[in-house]
């Protein structure tokens, strides 16, 4: 009897042994999102892929826990089961109270909980809890300033009104057809479009709204020569308008929805407008350049739409209208002629009307260093340059 009982003692020591040897059996329990998005990755890194986001309160099966990770199981679009890492910082266990850690039971020397804690305090200094994730309607999460930018480079077209400039071309040729005795028909095309270029950097303040810094650039002429012949003599007319303009910009993009987008800034133009004037009778030409700078206050509004290309870059189309008149022109004219002359004169961009006859007058835009008043001139003004128009552009934008 005394060695049934003996053996039967022996068989359950050893039993005991054997199970305290397996690992523990790690028990599943479940966890909630605390903040407004959660990221899961495909490890307990924190520079690891992210795999999913998940929104505040939603709640989670956990397998199990790895020093500051929780393994946990989700749902895919598609419907399927995913798993990755959960960082502790982002989520609250709500069953059970405590969350087993699966380890390995070491019978002949248990560890104290006490003695985990120096090891956490030896992990890398990336491990850092997440302070908060957030999807961004340009497509970014972000953990750091720098997380939170994204840089559009765009590029399209632009129509301009360019007011003054173009009436004051189309008048000085219309002039030296009186002047020159030509009575036929010439057509004079405005210069109304530019090519446009630039670029904005933008920061996210909250998942819908984003502060965006940066510039455009745009540029366009308009030449125009009408050759004809008076008598025997033969003359050329050239008129070429131009202008070019810098606005630097500061705005605020509205997400209105995942693929549409809404946008409103003001600007500061650094605007130029040029002019060339040229006549050539025979063999001979006189020609007047000019070039003025001049600065604005304006405002843009724009809508646009776009798509994702690369999970780091989107592909948007954009339509806007810009609000901008310049009046402060300061510039150099320069004369010249056949005959070697060259004569520069310094001052502001004026508009007047030259008159030839008390019904009959054209309009006319020059650099004078002081407002015309010889005769003839008439209801001389600051030039008003209009840069407002209507622009489309294309282009990409990066995340980081």
């Amino acid at each position: 009897m005394r060695k049934t009982a003996g053996v039967v003692i022996i068989i359950y020591l050893v039993m005991g042994l054997f199970s305290l040897s397996l690992p523990a059996q790690v028990q599943k329990f479940r966890v909630r999102v605390v903040t407004e998005q959660a990221n899961i990755r495909v490890k307990p890194d924190i520079s690891s892929e992210m795999l999913f986001q998940i929104p505040e309160g939603t709640e989670l099966e956990a397998e199990k826990k790895e020093g500051e990770w929780f393994l946990v199981l989700f749902e895919k679009a598609d419907g399927t089961k995913g798993q990755g890492y959960v960082h502790e910082s982002l989520v609250e266990v709500v069953s059970p109270e405590r969350p087993p850690v699966a380890t390995k039971v070491r019978p002949e020397k248990p560890i104290p909980p006490k003695k985990e804690e120096p090891v956490q305090k030896e992990r890398k200094p990336e491990l850092k809890p997440e302070k908060k994730a957030e999807t961004t309607g340009l497509g970014t999460t972000a953990t750091t300033v720098f997380r939170n930018l994204s840089i559009a480079v765009y590029g399209g077209g632009a129509y301009v009104a360019a007011s003054d400039l173009n009436q004051a071309a189309s008048g000085v040729a219309q002039y030296y057809f009186y002047a020159l005795g030509y009575n036929g028909q010439s057509e004079f095309k405005a210069l109304h479009l530019a090519f446009i270029y630039g670029l904005d950097v933008f920061y996210q303040i909250n998942p819908d709204l984003y502060l965006g810094l940066g510039f455009d650039y745009f540029e366009g002429a308009k030449k125009n020569q009408t050759d004809f012949a008076v008598g025997s003599s033969s003359y050329s007319v050239v008129t070429r308008p131009g202008i070019k303009d810098l606005p630097l910009r500061l705005s605020l993009l509205y997400q209105a929805a995942e693929l549409f987008y809404l946008r409103l800034g003001v600007e500061y133009h650094l605007a130029k407008a040029n002019y060339l004037y040229r006549v050539a009778p025979n063999d001979t030409w006189v020609e007047w350049r000019g070039t003025a700078s001049g600065h604005s206050l304006g405002w843009v509004e724009a809508a646009g739409v776009q798509w994702s290309a690369a999970s780091w870059c989107q592909l948007f189309f954009e339509g806007s209208y810009r609000y901008a008149r310049v009046k402060n022109f300061h510039g150099k004219n320069i004369y010249s002629d056949s005959t070697g002359l060259n004569r520069t004169e310094e001052g502001q961009l004026y508009y007047f009307l030259v008159q030839v006859s008390p019904s009959v007058s054209y309009p006319a835009l020059f650099i004078r260093d002081r407002v015309p008043s010889e005769l003839g001139v008439i209801n001389p003004r600051k030039a008003d340059i209009n840069y407002s128009g209507f622009s489309l552009k294309a282009g990409l934008r990066f995340k980081f």
